[in-house]
C-alpha cells in the first residue's frame, strides 16, 4: 500500500497519520501508541481509541466514530495503531482525530485534527 498524503501531529501522546490511499473510498488511518502518561509516567491501561471522522473540521467529539481495540496495554516503544475507514466519498476532504480510553473509562481529550482526501483505484 502507498501512502499519498501525509500528516503527522502530536498531541496528549499521540501521533496521528493519516494517509489517502490508492483504493476507492478509503482512508487508512494509523498512529504511533503513546507510551507514557502527559505526566510522564508509564502508559499501563490503554485498552482502546476511538477514531472520529467528518468531512467538516473538528470531527472530535460529534463526527462518525470507530473504535479500535488497542493490542497492548503497555505498548513497546514506535508500535503503530491503524484503522482503515471504509464507506467514505473519494475525492471528499476527511478531518480525523483520535481519543485513548483508559481501562477506568477516562478519555484522553481529542488529538489535533489532520486531514486527507479519500481515494480510488
Amino acid at each position: 500500500m502507498t501512502l499519498r498524503c501525509r500528516s503527522t501531529v502530536v498531541l496528549v501522546a499521540v501521533a496521528l497519520v493519516v494517509a489517502g490511499c490508492a483504493s476507492g473510498g478509503v482512508l487508512q488511518v494509523s498512529w504511533s501508541a503513546p507510551t507514557v502518561n502527559a505526566d510522564g509516567s508509564p502508559r499501563t491501561d490503554a485498552i482502546s481509541y476511538l477514531v472520529y471522522y467528518s468531512t467538516k473540521n473538528s470531527p472530535c467529539p460529534g463526527g462518525s466514530v470507530v473504535r479500535v481495540g488497542a493490542s497492548a496495554a503497555r505498548p513497546g516503544p514506535d508500535q503503530t495503531v491503524s484503522v482503515q475507514l471504509t464507506g467514505l466519498n473519494p475525492g471528499e476532504l476527511y478531518y480525523v482525530a483520535v481519543v485513548a480510553v483508559n481501562s477506568h473509562g477516562v478519555w484522553s481529550g481529542c488529538s489535533a485534527t489532520v486531514s486527507a482526501r479519500a481515494r480510488r483505484p
